[in-house]
């Protein structure tokens, strides 16, 4: 999963949500041509505009619309954390560094179980480059997808494997038995970091080869990718424990019974920050524990 930018998400999620960038910066206590920038950032980075500078408001394209529905809520959910946190100083704390996507489609559903079993500890959620005075070695937890191989084995836990599937909104296509029908469809394709050749993955040993994706068919992030298939864009290829939530809920729906595991994962690794802290160790056992 790509590595999320904080700072320009929060930027545009203000903007987007005010449709104004002088409330959006008063909003976030800086200026307003700062959050212009930021703004623009995100959009050369997407590749797309995202938004339509009018004055004395703002209006949303397609695509930056698209982007608001998935931030919005991820990002009210990890706030509304950190002031519960922020609310309660006297708690243990235990700092965990993850991604929008782990955050938003895995972990948030299931923190309330943690806080039943361990009342007396806060979990501080922080996401990757949430500002750039912020290192992840300030966390106690880092939450990674990666190679075990990569990793430091002995302050490392797995929490689920890599099993791929391809998933789609329900009613949109058929359900296939035969993988060159899969072929067909509408393929999505995460287009930058680890992800990026994962459908090569899916298809290696099929003597099937995935065409090559069309500019409007890549997406550099996950969480417009997810929203993507939700949309009904296409067909995306996830993680099955991830999405487990989409799919019982029948937001989402397999394709496919071929299901893709790999060496890869997401990981609970230890910091040097987590030293001498239960707390932490507390919240990796248990984050390792939820899957089977």
């Amino acid at each position: 999963m790509p590595v999320l930018n904080w700072k320009l998400l929060t930027a545009f999620e203000a903007v987007a949500r005010h449709l104004n960038f002088t409330r959006a910066a008063s909003e976030l206590n800086v200026q307003q041509p700062s959050v212009s920038r930021r703004v623009a950032e995100l959009e050369a980075e997407l590749g797309v505009k995202l938004l339509v500078r009018t004055r004395p408001n703002a209006a949303l394209t397609a695509e930056g619309d698209l982007l608001f529905q998935a931030v919005s809520g991820g990002i009210s959910q990890v706030a509304d954390a950190m002031n519960q946190i922020k609310a309660q100083p006297d708690r243990n704390v235990v700092v965990v560094n993850t991604t929008i996507g782990f955050a938003s489609c895995y972990l948030m559903q299931r923190l309330a179980e943690f806080r039943l079993k361990h009342p007396d500890i806060a979990v501080e959620l922080v996401s990757r480059d949430q500002n750039e005075a912020y290192k992840s070695e300030q966390a106690d937890v880092l939450i990674v997808f990666d190679d075990p191989k990569s990793l430091p084995t002995a302050k490392t836990q797995r929490i689920f494997s890599e099993r791929l599937v391809p998933v789609a909104k329900p009613g949109l296509f058929h359900a296939v038995g035969d993988l060159d029908d899969l072929v067909r469809y509408e393929l999505l394709h995460l287009s930058t970091g680890v992800h990026a050749r994962d459908w090569d993955i899916y298809f290696k040993g099929t003597n099937i080869a995935p065409p090559a994706p069309r500019s409007e068919q890549k997406f550099t992030s996950f969480m417009v990718y997810l929203q993507a298939a939700l949309n009904g864009d296409g067909v995306i290829l996830g993680l099955e424990t991830l999405l487990q939530s989409l799919l019982a809920q029948g937001q989402l729906t397999r394709l496919t019974n071929r299901t893709v595991q790999t060496q890869r994962g997401y990981f609970a690794c230890m910091t040097e920050h987590a030293e001498g802290n239960p707390s932490a160790f507390a919240f990796r056992n248990w984050v390792s524990s939820l899957a089977p």
